[in-house]
């Protein structure tokens, strides 16, 4: 492939400018490490450790950590806000 061809078909390519290559995650096949998917076996992210679906599963993951753990600490928060005037109320006689 020409450097022209190369420029053409991916234009991040600079001419002259070496390519860092990495071996495929999945099958090993030599790929560059800005790849979308290995020309070889097709996996996603090839020149990374994990695919796109391991990364978006953790980040998922994560959210969700943070996210119940915010609605807890809020409804604990509430809880001891609203707790005592609620009971407050049930305690007293009925008129």
């Amino acid at each position: 492939m020409t450097a022209a061809v190369a420029v053409a078909y991916n234009p991040a390519i600079i001419p002259g400018a070496a390519m860092p290559l990495v071996p495929c995650r999945a099958c090993g096949h030599t790929v560059d490490t800005s790849a979308l998917a290995c020309p070889q076996c097709g996996a996603t992210n090839p020149g990374h450790k994990l695919s796109r679906q391991q990364s978006d599963l953790i980040v998922l993951i994560i959210q969700l950590i943070v996210g119940f753990t915010l609605l807890f600490v809020a409804g604990n928060w509430v809880w001891n806000q609203v707790g005592p005037i609620v009971k407050a109320q049930l305690s007293k006689p009925v008129q």
